[in-house]
């Protein structure tokens, strides 16, 4: 059997007026269409990635807030410092002493304290009964 032997015959049948309503229905379906982005983050990737992010941040800002002595007031950071590193800074310093107490801020129970420490010293009073008595008035 040939080619040109076999029967030309269309044997497909359309509805009536298919290929003319066509161009309005494909028109019509691809209006319904939203357009959706082609990527949407999803909640398990940002779970994912920026949650550990976040948690090691926050692990190290309590760390580091923890070592910093900011916690402290002044005076217990002060009493901290030896006493002698403390007295041999003051003396290595260009400090003077009116500069030094411009810098403190004291009222006049603090002045009164320290004039009473540096110009009448604690003295033993048996120790004073004694010298006034081997002493003839």
């Amino acid at each position: 059997m040939k080619l040109e032997d076999i029967p030309k015959k269309n044997v497909f049948k359309e509805p009536e007026g298919y290929f003319d309503e066509l161009p309005g229905i494909i028109q019509s379906r691809i209006a319904e269409k939203e357009h959706k982005p082609s990527w949407i983050p999803s909640y398990g990737l940002v779970l994912r990635y920026a949650l550990p992010v976040l948690a090691v941040g926050f692990a190290l800002f309590l760390i580091f807030r923890q070592s910093t002595p900011m916690s402290a007031n002044p005076e217990e950071l002060l009493a901290s410092v030896d006493a002698e590193a403390l007295s041999d800074y003051l003396i290595e310093s260009d400090l003077t002493t009116e500069e030094l107490l411009d810098f403190a801020n004291l009222d006049e129970e603090d002045i009164n304290a320290l004039n009473d420490q540096l110009l009448y010293p604690e003295i033993d009073i048996d120790l004073l009964e004694d010298y006034s008595t081997e002493i003839e008035l």
